[in-house]
């Protein structure tokens, strides 16, 4: 296959396979950076998201140590008879316990508000300004609460519930203590974890909005879970995933909350954390790109100034040895081809001069064997027709005698016009009418038509073209039958060639024959009995060329067809 190709491109195979190893090889080593650095981004996000998990919880058991504290610290016990109590003593524990809670607010991480319900249902101590309403069922563990269901707070919110003496049912008669750590702290939390590379981290719960970090986009997060994706319910407590929403394909890291239920989920949009590799790998494809331009360049330059230049020498060559003694080859201004190209015009030409003139001396040797071949009489043939002239006169048929003179007359005056090379169709047609007159006249039972398109009847042709032809089928096939002899001519002008059919209904040949005539149609002119038919077919040959000469086929009448065919070149050949 590559013995096919040219120099140049063998040249641009050669570098591109040279290419594809640096190129795969660059490729891998690409690829497996990427997952490294992959890989290090989830390890290191999973180590930040379980610190701060940890800080969280920490955080959040702080808040529920308290409550459980508050629960069985005696001032609390105290509170279940708060009614028992006189007013400055009942004034005075209230203000013990809002110190406490109070106290416990500053130092708490979280934004945290903590209220007790006393066991009367209407009075309460709180940290928060307006008094929160005693809720109808008890959190034992955190829950979050939105907007929607929040009674006395327009912000959503974590709560959890403490009651005294603690039971897992609600007692009328107990003290219930209630925190509220609000959604503020968490993003605040999660503002400070996020990362420098572009990520963020929300908290998650199926069933609820995501708790996004300060300034972050609302929509960026909902568009993520709107695009399709989702944890999910029966998740590990901490995994990886990965997500690709558009053209951004994003790290994901979780891990779950024990005491919130929620989950803490990272983002990082992997493109911006390998945006240096992308660059490194971009600038590399462009310098192969360029090398590669650069070696295509070089390649064609080698090709057009020294491969082509070879090329056109070497086809010069092929084309003058198969012939074309007028190919010239362009000389091109390189010193070093010049001095070739020159060196081969010369010999070209002088070796077309040489050979001009042995074919205008073949020409001429042609001419004069076929001026010879139409001075020629056949000694036979004229012996033949004055003995019937005389028979006919013997017996007074003057109108045999007339008809006969006539046509050999006719038929003899245009055979010595040697000095003509050109005649027309019609011209031609009437001497093959006069040939085959004389020898109707002669033989009776010789039946012959001629049929030609009038439009072809003007054409002009070389002289004796179709006279040969039909002389052929005389000798060789209608004196070979017993019975009466057809002779059928035909013309028409069709798909650019005029043709002139010859039939007979002679002796039928088989396919061996006709391959062997047709064999001698292509060999060395000589004088032989088939002189006649190949002379026509090379006088054809080189006068029009293409297809043009003659056809030799099986005959519907039974014998041999002859097809005289030639091309059409210009209206220059017609005369009417």
């Amino acid at each position: 296959m590559l013995g096919q190709l040219s120099l140049f491109q063998k040249m641009v195979v050669s570098i591109v396979l040279l290419l594809i190893p640096v190129i795969s090889l660059y490729a891998y080593s690409n690829y497996v950076s990427e997952q490294v650095v992959r890989e290090e981004i989830e390890s290191r996000n999973l180590n930040r998201l379980e610190v701060s998990m940890n800080r969280l919880e920490a955080d959040l058991g702080q808040v529920s140590q308290f409550l459980v504290a508050l629960s069985i610290d005696p001032e609390t016990n105290r509170l279940r008879n708060v009614d028992l109590l006189r007013p400055y003593e009942s004034v005075e524990l209230q203000m013990g316990i809002q110190k406490k809670i109070l106290l416990y607010q500053q130092l708490s991480n979280l934004l945290v508000d903590v209220s007790m319900f006393l066991p009367d249902g209407e009075k309460s101590i709180t940290t928060m300004s307006a008094s929160p309403q005693r809720p109808d069922e008890l959190a034992l563990s955190w829950k979050y609460v939105d907007e929607k269901h929040s009674k006395d707070n327009d912000r959503p919110y974590f709560v959890q519930h403490v009651q005294f003496p603690i039971q897992n049912e609600r007692q009328t008669s107990g003290v219930i203590i209630e925190a509220r750590i609000y959604v503020e702290s968490m993003r605040k939390h999660l503002s400070e974890l996020n990362s420098s590379d572009g990520g963020y981290a929300i908290l998650y719960h199926h069933s609820f909005d995501s708790i996004k970090p300060r300034g972050a986009q609302h929509n960026d997060v909902n568009d993520l879970f709107h695009n399709g994706f989702d944890l999910p319910k029966e998740m590990e407590s901490i995994g990886t995933e990965r997500f690709r929403d558009g053209d951004t394909n994003y790290a994901i890291t979780y891990i779950e909350s024990p005491s919130l239920e929620w989950a803490l989920v990272d983002f990082v949009p992997v493109e911006k954390v390998l945006k240096p590799i992308a660059t490194t790998r971009t600038w590399f494809y462009l310098s192969v790109s360029l090398l590669l331009c650069l070696g295509v360049a070089a390649a064609w330059l080698l090709y057009t100034q020294i491969h082509r230049p070879v090329d056109r020498i070497k086809d010069s060559i092929l084309a003058f040895k198969k012939g074309n003694y007028g190919v010239r080859m362009e000389v091109l201004d390189q010193k070093e081809f010049a001095i070739a190209m020159n060196g081969f015009n010369d010999m070209a030409e002088q070796i077309q001069t040489l050979i001009e003139q042995v074919f205008e001396e073949k020409i001429r040797s042609q001419d004069a064997t076929l001026k010879l071949l139409q001075a020629q009489i056949d000694p036979h043939f004229l012996y033949n027709c004055l003995f019937y002239i005389k028979n006919m006169a013997k017996v007074r048929n003057t109108d045999a005698v007339e008809a006969m003179a006539l046509h050999l007359g006719d038929y003899f005056r245009y055979r010595t016009k040697v000095e003509q090379a050109e005649t027309t169709i019609t011209e031609e047609l009437e001497l093959v009418d006069n040939f085959l007159a004389i020898h109707a006249l002669r033989k009776r039972h010789l039946k012959y038509s001629i049929t030609v398109a009038e439009e072809l009847k003007g054409w002009s042709i070389p002289r004796l073209l179709v006279q040969p032809i039909v002389e052929n089928a005389i000798v060789h096939a209608i004196e070979e039958i017993d019975g009466i002899g057809t002779i059928r001519i035909t013309g028409e002008n069709k798909g650019g060639y005029c043709r002139i059919s010859v039939e007979d209904n002679g002796g039928k040949l088989g396919h061996t024959e006709i391959e062997q005539m047709v064999q001698a149609l292509e060999q060395e002119e000589v004088l032989t009995e088939n002189y006649g038919m190949r002379n026509v077919h090379q006088r054809l040959r080189k006068r029009y060329g293409g297809r043009s000469g003659l056809r030799l086929s099986f005959s519907s009448l039974g014998g041999l067809q002859v097809d005289i065919l030639w091309e059409e070149t210009n209206s220059d050949e017609r005369r009417g």
